[in-house]
């Protein structure tokens, strides 16, 4: 984000450290102050501000792609075109993560007993007049099997091609999770709501008689839940129009004069 952008947003630095300063407490604190930060930001519905990033990765030649270390969840996968679009393939279940590890994954996922089996033994529909074109009766939309598909296995981090992918990258847009050090950034009608976040978990799982009593906890709680209803107002103010539009389309509108 730009400079101009930014007067629109705070980063999570300095919530974190004007929170210390408010709360006198000192840096040493930081960390446990950051990380509960991020939670709140998640739990604010607020993740989408996390970083999106995008990268060409090159695929191996078991047809499969290693996700980066920072992988959270994809937006696209697919190739580019002559202008730099992304053209997303289809996602596919049907795509086994058997040995999706191994060098001769290909070689361990395909059984030809089966496809001579099917041939064999029931009709195949491969594609059906339609509007004046054959058309193909089971396959993937928008173009996708000329380009292949692919499916995500989260637990070894690694993305599954098709066998008919024909390139030799990838290009992945995904959410990148958080990394300490690194800058986030979120609405400035949240900095108060964070803070009192923050606040709250900082004393929340400590012992009453350690720091912080059961009434200053449960003041912190609705602290925060108040400044969150506040920021979330702030943050999506009522458009007058659509409003106003609404309700006449359903009748509710009174008019009082």
């Amino acid at each position: 984000m730009g400079s101009n952008t930014h007067q629109q947003y705070v980063s999570l630095d300095t919530v974190v450290n004007l929170y210390l300063d408010r709360a006198e407490q000192g840096i040493h604190k930081y960390y446990k102050c950051w990380q509960i930060a991020f939670s709140g930001m998640e739990e604010m519905g607020l993740d989408f501000f996390y970083q999106i990033k995008s990268v060409k990765l090159p695929v191996l030649s078991n047809q499969t792609v290693m996700l980066p270390d920072d992988y959270l969840k994809y937006s696209k996968v697919g190739v580019l075109n002559s202008i730099g679009e992304i053209i997303p393939m289809g996602y596919n279940s049907n795509l086994t993560t058997f040995a999706d590890l191994q060098p001769n994954r290909l070689e361990r996922t395909q059984d030809n007993t089966i496809t001579d089996l099917i041939q064999f033994n029931s009709p195949i529909w491969y594609n059906y007049w339609q509007e004046g074109t054959f058309s193909n009766l089971y396959g993937l939309p928008s173009g996708s099997p000329f380009i292949g598909s692919f499916k995500i296995d989260d637990h070894n981090g690694v993305l599954l091609l098709s066998e008919n992918f024909g390139y030799e990258y990838v290009m992945l847009e995904y959410v990148a999770s958080p990394k300490q050090g690194e800058d986030y950034y979120l609405p400035i009608q949240f900095k108060t709501a964070l803070m009192w976040y923050i606040a709250y978990n900082d004393i929340a799982f400590m012992p009453n008689n350690r720091k912080g009593s059961l009434g200053n906890k449960e003041q912190r709680r609705r602290a925060y839940h108040n400044e969150r209803r506040i920021a979330n107002a702030r943050y999506r103010p009522v458009d007058l129009q659509s409003a106003y539009d609404w309700g006449m389309q359903t009748n509710r509108l009174t008019v009082k004069i």
